[in-house]
């Protein structure tokens, strides 16, 4: 984006004017700057994928989360009151830039996320903010129909993940604690000062469902090593977890498919993308996941925890 635009944009904020603006290097979706003035730095989203309400609905999520200092990146308020700025057609959003890093993994970075997903997880009034995931069974299915005429195909990746929907769909459980859950806690959604989380960002795909999905994505983000499950590394998040959310025997019993789900869910969101245009990345990024899932599909509940 040009920064003419950017300052046209900031006409609506209290904002120093721009001294320097700098594209942000990782992610998959949104395109983010990080803006530096005279007095402050800012992180500038431009929402790619989100429709307004979407939005919205995210912004009245961090509001309340505001109310319990959840650690997360927060909206900076326009003159008019309003979050969000829309111009040719895109919606932007300006946060407050926090300071940090994406974490390697260790035992107390797990730590620090397994209770802050316990502390969001708990939120009491989660009902007011009741949304469908944008990950379930209903849009694997759906993605399922479209193979035949996809763009770019993938003759083993789409048998793969017809036979694995197929295995969930018969696995997953609707009789399990629900309330509100990020759904995308990974190191790229992560701020770390040192060991110590400074915020979990990216909450636009914030909804209510299982609050074991919640678990397993972070076991996903959290507890492998280039690939590899660790084992310690999981006790360290079911224990830190506990702590603030006692997780049930039920949730227990469904952690190894939750954490296929989850990590299945992932492999759904990069194969739509991939049969519309190739991407390398995104491709080698499948091909991992799909490596995961089938290792974790082995492993049972036992040798799991």
């Amino acid at each position: 984006m040009k920064l003419e635009k950017i300052k046209r944009i900031l006409e609506n904020y209290n904002i120093d004017d721009v001294i320097k603006c700098q594209k942000m290097p990782h992610g998959f979706a949104n395109r983010n700057y990080k803006l530096t003035t005279s007095k402050s730095n800012y992180l500038f989203r431009i929402n790619v994928q989100q429709d307004l309400n979407s939005i919205k609905y995210e912004m009245r999520v961090l509001d309340e989360l505001k109310k319990i200092d959840f650690p997360a990146a927060y909206p900076i308020v326009r003159k008019d009151g309003k979050y969000i700025t829309e111009i040719d057609a895109e919606n932007v959003i300006i946060y407050n830039f926090v300071k940090g890093e994406i974490p390697k993994t260790n035992m107390q970075i797990v730590k620090e996320i397994a209770i802050a997903a316990a502390k969001l997880n708990s939120l009491p009034n989660w009902q007011q903010f009741e949304r469908k995931n944008a990950i379930n069974i209903g849009n694997c299915l759906d993605l399922i129909r479209k193979f035949d005429s996809a763009k770019h195909k993938y003759q083993k990746i789409f048998e793969y993940f017809i036979e694995q929907t197929e295995f969930l769909k018969k696995n997953i459980q609707s009789s399990v604690p629900r309330g509100l859950i990020h759904a995308d806690i990974f190191p790229d959604n992560t701020i770390f000062n040192g060991d110590k989380l400074a915020a979990i960002i990216d909450f636009e795909d914030v909804c209510t469902d299982d609050l074991i999905f919640e678990i397993g994505m972070a076991i996903n983000g959290f507890c492998f090593i280039n690939n590899e499950f660790n084992n310690i590394l999981l006790k360290v998040f079911i224990s830190n977890y506990n702590k603030i959310r006692p997780i049930s025997k039920i949730e227990l019993d469904l952690l190894p498919i939750y954490i296929q789900w989850t990590a299945h869910g992932m492999v759904s969101w990069h194969l739509q993308r991939l049969m519309e245009r190739k991407d390398d990345r995104q491709l080698a990024r499948t091909i991992e996941l799909m490596k995961r899932v089938k290792r974790i599909r082995e492993i049972s509940k036992l040798e799991l925890l």
